[in-house]
Protein backbone atom coordinates (compact mmCIF):
# COMPACT_ATOMS: atom_id res chain seq x y z
CA UNK A 1 0.00 0.00 0.00
CA UNK A 2 1.30 3.43 -0.92
CA UNK A 3 1.63 6.44 1.36
CA UNK A 4 -1.32 8.73 2.08
CA UNK A 5 -1.47 11.67 -0.32
CA UNK A 6 -3.57 14.85 -0.62
CA UNK A 7 -5.44 16.27 -3.62
CA UNK A 8 -7.97 18.96 -4.44
CA UNK A 9 -11.27 17.84 -5.96
CA UNK A 10 -13.26 20.42 -7.94
CA UNK A 11 -17.02 20.77 -7.65
CA UNK A 12 -18.58 17.98 -9.72
CA UNK A 13 -22.03 17.31 -11.13
CA UNK A 14 -22.66 13.59 -10.68
CA UNK A 15 -25.25 11.12 -11.85
CA UNK A 16 -26.02 8.97 -8.85
CA UNK A 17 -27.65 5.74 -7.85
CA UNK A 18 -28.09 4.91 -4.17
CA UNK A 19 -29.13 1.86 -2.23
CA UNK A 20 -28.98 0.55 1.30
CA UNK A 21 -27.65 -2.92 0.68
CA UNK A 22 -26.35 -6.00 2.48
CA UNK A 23 -22.58 -6.43 2.35
CA UNK A 24 -22.57 -9.64 0.23
CA UNK A 25 -24.69 -7.90 -2.42
CA UNK A 26 -22.50 -4.81 -2.85
CA UNK A 27 -20.22 -6.03 -5.65
CA UNK A 28 -22.96 -7.26 -8.03
CA UNK A 29 -25.07 -4.18 -7.33
CA UNK A 30 -22.11 -1.86 -8.00
CA UNK A 31 -21.46 -3.55 -11.34
CA UNK A 32 -25.13 -3.25 -12.32
CA UNK A 33 -25.43 0.36 -11.13
CA UNK A 34 -22.24 1.37 -12.96
CA UNK A 35 -23.59 -0.29 -16.10
CA UNK A 36 -26.83 1.68 -15.89
CA UNK A 37 -25.05 4.96 -15.16
CA UNK A 38 -22.46 4.31 -17.89
CA UNK A 39 -25.27 4.11 -20.46
CA UNK A 40 -26.69 7.41 -19.22
CA UNK A 41 -23.30 9.16 -19.16
CA UNK A 42 -22.74 8.15 -22.78
CA UNK A 43 -26.11 9.67 -23.70
CA UNK A 44 -25.05 13.03 -22.20
CA UNK A 45 -21.52 13.15 -23.61
CA UNK A 46 -19.51 10.85 -21.35
CA UNK A 47 -18.00 11.03 -17.90
CA UNK A 48 -16.09 14.16 -16.87
CA UNK A 49 -14.03 12.48 -14.14
CA UNK A 50 -13.50 9.15 -12.37
CA UNK A 51 -16.22 6.93 -10.93
CA UNK A 52 -16.51 7.02 -7.18
CA UNK A 53 -18.51 5.06 -4.63
CA UNK A 54 -19.49 6.73 -1.35
CA UNK A 55 -20.14 4.70 1.79
CA UNK A 56 -22.66 6.70 3.86
CA UNK A 57 -22.08 4.77 7.05
CA UNK A 58 -19.53 2.59 8.70
CA UNK A 59 -18.65 -0.33 6.48
CA UNK A 60 -17.83 -3.61 8.21
CA UNK A 61 -18.48 -7.22 7.34
CA UNK A 62 -20.88 -7.38 10.31
CA UNK A 63 -23.05 -4.45 9.25
CA UNK A 64 -26.29 -5.94 7.93
CA UNK A 65 -26.97 -3.12 5.46
CA UNK A 66 -24.75 -0.37 4.14
CA UNK A 67 -25.91 2.89 2.51
CA UNK A 68 -23.92 3.07 -0.74
CA UNK A 69 -23.92 5.66 -3.55
CA UNK A 70 -22.38 5.21 -7.01
CA UNK A 71 -21.39 8.52 -8.64
CA UNK A 72 -20.53 9.23 -12.27
CA UNK A 73 -19.29 12.81 -12.84
CA UNK A 74 -20.59 14.56 -15.96
CA UNK A 75 -20.09 18.03 -17.39
CA UNK A 76 -21.62 20.88 -15.38
CA UNK A 77 -23.44 22.01 -18.51
CA UNK A 78 -25.37 18.70 -18.54
CA UNK A 79 -27.46 19.47 -15.45
CA UNK A 80 -31.01 18.24 -16.07
CA UNK A 81 -29.97 16.45 -19.29
CA UNK A 82 -30.74 12.98 -17.97
CA UNK A 83 -33.77 11.47 -16.29
CA UNK A 84 -31.77 9.98 -13.40
CA UNK A 85 -30.90 11.42 -10.00
CA UNK A 86 -28.00 13.85 -10.01
CA UNK A 87 -26.41 16.09 -7.45
CA UNK A 88 -23.50 18.46 -6.99
CA UNK A 89 -20.48 17.08 -5.14
CA UNK A 90 -18.89 20.11 -3.46
CA UNK A 91 -15.24 20.96 -4.05
CA UNK A 92 -13.05 19.55 -1.32
CA UNK A 93 -9.64 18.28 -0.35
CA UNK A 94 -9.12 14.52 -0.09
CA UNK A 95 -6.63 12.36 1.75
CA UNK A 96 -6.22 9.08 -0.10
CA UNK A 97 -4.16 5.96 -0.56
CA UNK A 98 -3.81 4.13 -3.88
CA UNK A 99 -4.34 0.37 -4.08
CA UNK A 100 -3.17 -2.18 -6.60
CA UNK A 101 -5.68 -4.74 -7.86
CA UNK A 102 -4.07 -7.48 -5.74
CA UNK A 103 -4.69 -5.34 -2.64
CA UNK A 104 -8.18 -4.19 -3.64
CA UNK A 105 -9.53 -7.73 -4.10
CA UNK A 106 -8.58 -8.55 -0.48
CA UNK A 107 -11.24 -7.19 1.93
CA UNK A 108 -8.70 -7.09 4.76
CA UNK A 109 -6.40 -4.86 2.68
CA UNK A 110 -9.29 -2.55 1.78
CA UNK A 111 -10.31 -2.26 5.45
CA UNK A 112 -6.67 -1.58 6.35
CA UNK A 113 -6.53 1.18 3.71
CA UNK A 114 -9.63 2.90 5.12
CA UNK A 115 -8.08 2.70 8.59
CA UNK A 116 -4.72 3.98 7.37
CA UNK A 117 -6.26 7.07 5.78
CA UNK A 118 -8.52 7.79 8.77
CA UNK A 119 -5.57 7.50 11.17
CA UNK A 120 -3.40 9.73 8.95
CA UNK A 121 -6.14 12.39 8.91
CA UNK A 122 -6.33 12.44 12.72
CA UNK A 123 -2.53 12.44 13.21
CA UNK A 124 -1.98 15.31 10.78
CA UNK A 125 -4.44 17.84 12.20
CA UNK A 126 -7.26 17.38 9.69
CA UNK A 127 -10.87 16.34 10.25
CA UNK A 128 -12.99 14.04 8.13
CA UNK A 129 -15.47 16.26 6.29
CA UNK A 130 -17.69 13.72 4.52
CA UNK A 131 -18.25 10.02 3.93
CA UNK A 132 -15.35 7.85 2.75
CA UNK A 133 -15.18 6.70 -0.83
CA UNK A 134 -13.50 4.50 -3.36
CA UNK A 135 -12.36 6.24 -6.55
CA UNK A 136 -11.99 4.03 -9.63
CA UNK A 137 -9.65 5.42 -12.29
CA UNK A 138 -9.00 2.47 -14.59
CA UNK A 139 -10.75 -0.53 -16.13
CA UNK A 140 -10.65 -2.95 -13.22
CA UNK A 141 -11.50 -6.01 -15.31
CA UNK A 142 -8.58 -5.39 -17.69
CA UNK A 143 -6.06 -4.51 -14.96
CA UNK A 144 -3.23 -6.83 -13.95
CA UNK A 145 -2.86 -7.70 -10.27
CA UNK A 146 0.10 -5.30 -10.03
CA UNK A 147 -1.79 -2.36 -11.60
CA UNK A 148 -3.09 0.51 -9.47
CA UNK A 149 -6.88 0.48 -9.73
CA UNK A 150 -8.53 2.37 -6.89
CA UNK A 151 -8.04 5.13 -4.33
CA UNK A 152 -9.45 4.88 -0.83
CA UNK A 153 -10.28 8.50 0.01
CA UNK A 154 -11.74 10.70 2.72
CA UNK A 155 -12.85 14.31 2.12
CA UNK A 156 -11.07 16.39 4.76
CA UNK A 157 -11.01 19.90 6.22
Amino acid sequence: MADVRLREIPELLVLTEQRTIAAPDIKPWLMDAMGRLHKTTEEVGGRADHWFVVYHGQFTEDTPEIPVEVCAPIGRDKEGAADVPMRVEPAHQEAYVRLRKSEFVDPAQVAKAFGTVAEWVARNGYAIADAPREVYFTDFTEAADSDEVCDIAFPIK
